[in-house]
């Protein structure tokens, strides 16, 4: 017998994505964490559900069946749930799903002016990213950068476009080319809009590739070379002068979009959110854009 629904939920995480990797990232635990959870969940019942392969796993024929048994006890009960009386709309928190990085680095630190501004609002955040199961979990928003295509069931609205930069420590600046750049599994495509710029400015020593984005942005903190940034993602570090943008800012064609199961309308604490988010976004963008290189 299945001790609890968490193992559950990390089984049907790993079955959408077909990767350990990729559930461990939208789950916001360690890989490590969700094969153990897995092998545990296999014990328990006595048989093999997925299938390992080099970067991928499948399920096996009794991992099928467990999976759509999973998928109709999780729909259940997000039907069952819903179809309880609660509070009003404005006393229950809006739980809004954010991709990590920009949790920690912006969305976090900008929150209070949120508060100040709709008092009568509670948010809860759940740092995840990538696609978004609205239907098994309690998520009622999700912030995302539209790198993957959310399908025609989910409602959306643009609340700010992405912008990057090449950015590094203060003290890379002195130092003679060639240089380090430094890359992220995450967003591989990140340095492509940057390439010739970078060509003409410095040459490439080495090549270092981290698994996300926060680590990346670390490492070019700590002198370790040159890597992209997200205006939304370094802002503070650019305040403080522990990075800089040599090359200034531009925008890298893909924006942000805030992601619901029903009409963003309907929903006035999803309203006020949308609004707030463009205004603050924008205002980021303008800031760091302005900060001398």
């Amino acid at each position: 017998m299945i001790r609890s629904l968490d193992a559950l939920r990390v089984f049907v995480a790993v079955a959408r994505a077909h990767s350990m990797t990729t559930a461990a990232t939208q789950l916001f635990v360690t890989p490590g964490a969700v094969s153990k959870r897995i092998r545990d969940l296999e014990r328990e019942l006595g048989t093999r559900l997925f299938e390992r392969e080099h970067h991928s796993v499948r399920l096996t024929t009794r991992g099928r069946e467990l999976f759509r048994v999973s998928q109709d006890l999780f729909d259940t009960l997000a039907d069952t749930l819903t179809s309880f009386d609660g509070p009003a709309d404005f006393e229950q928190p809006l739980v809004v799903s954010c991709e990590p990085t920009i949790a920690i680095q912006w969305l976090i630190p900008h929150l209070s002016a949120f508060y100040r501004a709709h008092p009568e609002i509670t948010l809860h955040l759940f740092a995840a990213g990538g696609p978004v199961d609205f239907h098994g979990s309690a998520i009622d928003i999700a912030l995302r950068r539209d790198d993957f295509d959310w399908g025609p069931a989910v409602y959306s609205h643009r609340v700010g476009e992405e912008i990057t930069g090449i950015v590094g420590s203060p003290e890379l600046a002195s130092q003679t080319p060639p240089v380090t750049i430094l890359h992220t599994s995450s967003r591989p495509s990140a340095w492509d809009a940057w390439y010739q710029r970078l060509e003409q400015w410095r040459a490439v020593d080495l090549e270092l590739t981290f698994e996300h984005f926060y680590l990346s942005l670390q490492a070019a903190r700590s002198g370790l070379g040159f890597a992209i940034g997200s205006v939304y993602m370094i802002e503070q570090q650019i305040d403080a002068g522990e990075l800089h943008a040599p090359l200034g800012f531009k925008a890298d064609g893909s924006a942000y979009w805030l992601l619901s199961p029903s009409p963003i309308d309907d929903d006035p604490r999803k309203c006020a959110l949308v609004a707030w988010l463009k205004q603050a976004m924008n205002e980021t963008a303008w800031h760091c854009a302005a900060t001398p290189a």
